[in-house]
């Protein structure tokens, strides 16, 4: 083995003998880089029109609402991953199943996009001609930024089990791309799915090889004992139920796939989420905005690679837009009331209409309207602040009127720095105001989700 100090600009995988990068003398190779959790996403743009390319049209419950190329870049990303994805299923010619990496790695797969997008945007997508023998490649940086382009001019295929003897397999060079994206280079293995070239009918580098395997654990280390595992979801109405192992009792991010054409790739995330059972079990309220069928993730507390959790297939069907739910009480005012709050618009961040109301508060006096994504409770003055645990975010000064009524009208377009809303998540919102007599207290706490 050797070790890459620069990581080339482009790594291709050619037919026949002709590539560009990487060792050919003896195992794999690293490039130089690896992905930080921030890089874990990928998407696809299914523009590849080639014929065989989109033939695939056989749905897979670990695959949920994916076809075709789509499909087949899903499968080659995941079979990287630290587990099973699902059970495994969703390939006749891999026996030991989808998911083969035992390393602590897990990619986030993003939906589907029309942007073909720059280097750095991890996006997957089609691209005229066939460039002299070269089937596809990934443009990567030594940060890890990358994106990943499949030539038109071949007779692709999709799977799912066998193909022609004329065909060239889609997934086996998927997967074979991202080992780049990665970090890894070519490898002097011949049957590794990181060899720098691949030949007509052929479908085992779908399935990493030993080889593989050890360069991914060179770079991430083998999946460690701490690591967050997902071993099953319920969906009930909109709330979601995670059963696995190592989820922090509090603080948990657990990361969705968003709906198509949404976002830059960043995963959907519900933050500070607790865990019951021991770190067993953790149950949250599925964001607006999630695609259909994707994955779901959890990343307990830090950054390190072993703090994300492996992928599990999700059909998201049957979550709905709920309306505001009440999250968190105060102690009574000195109108003998816990203020009141209400919050109406079309919870869609685009028509910008959300309106914050309160009630049943002193009259006359000074208030600030709160918002954050955290719902600790502490007590404070005369009320209970209920936003700890996260950043929270300060409105301008606001009075009640003389029937203790007050109201705000939120503008989405110029929200206080670093709190901006986006759609799909989650926020909740609490008013503080002073009190009769020169105290101070808080309101409930409302939960409002921003949706369509």
């Amino acid at each position: 083995m050797k070790l890459s100090l620069i990581a080339p600009p482009v790594l291709a995988l050619a037919v026949a003998a002709i590539f560009t990068g990487g060792n050919t003398t003896e195992g794999y190779d690293l490039i130089g880089h690896n992905l930080s959790l921030s890089q874990r996403d990928f998407r696809v743009n299914n523009n590849l029109t080639a014929a065989g390319a989109n033939n695939n049209n056989t749905p897979h419950a670990n695959f949920p609402d994916a076809q075709g190329f789509v499909m087949a870049m899903w499968k080659g990303a995941i079979e990287w991953g630290s587990l099973l994805h699902g059970d495994g299923g969703g390939d006749t010619t891999q026996n030991l199943g989808l998911g083969s990496g035992a390393a602590n790695f897990d990619a986030s797969f993003q939906g589907e996009t029309t942007a073909i997008g720059n280097l750095g945007d991890n996006i997957c997508s089609g691209l005229d001609g066939n460039s002299g023998g070269v089937l596809a490649f990934a443009e990567i940086t030594g940060s890890g930024a990358w994106r990943m382009r499949f030539y038109q001019g071949w007779n692709w295929a999709d799977g799912p089990g066998s193909i022609g003897f004329s065909q060239m397999d889609l997934q086996s060079v998927a997967t074979h791309e991202y080992g780049h994206c990665l970090g890894l280079g070519h490898s002097g293995t011949g049957a590794a799915t990181m060899a720098p070239t691949a030949a007509n009918g052929q479908t085992g580098p779908r399935s990493i090889h030993a080889d593989d395997i050890a360069g991914l654990q060179a770079i991430y280390g083998a999946a460690s004992a701490t690591k967050p595992t997902i071993s099953g979801l319920s969906l009930s109405g909109s709330t979601l139920t995670i059963t696995g192992t190592n989820f922090d009792a509090t603080g948990n991010q657990v990361w969705f796939t968003r709906a198509n054409n949404q976002g830059n790739g960043t995963p959907l995330k519900a933050t500070n989420v607790p865990s019951t059972g021991g770190g067993t079990q953790i149950v949250v309220a599925v964001p607006n905005d999630v695609r259909t069928g994707g994955d779901v993730l959890v990343q307990k507390s830090g950054n390190a690679h072993s703090s994300l959790s492996n992928a599990y297939p999700a059909d998201l069907s049957g979550s709905i837009c709920s309306g505001p739910t009440n999250v968190c009480f105060s102690f009574p005012n000195s109108t003998g009331n816990i203020g009141q709050l209400s919050i109406t618009g079309s919870q869609n961040v685009a028509a910008n209409d959300t309106v914050l109301f309160g009630s049943q508060l002193p009259a006359g006096q000074f208030g600030i309207f709160l918002y954050g994504q955290g719902f600790t409770g502490t007590t404070i003055s005369q009320g209970v602040f209920c936003l700890g645990g996260a950043p929270f975010y300060r409105l301008p000064i606001v009075q009640t009127d003389p029937f203790g009524f007050v109201n705000y009208a939120l503008d989405l377009t110029n929200m206080p720095l670093g709190g901006d809303i986006s759609q799909g998540e989650t926020w909740n919102f609490q008013l503080w105001h002073r009190e009769n007599g020169g105290n101070s207290n808080f309101s409930e706490t409302l939960a409002y989700p921003f949706c369509n």
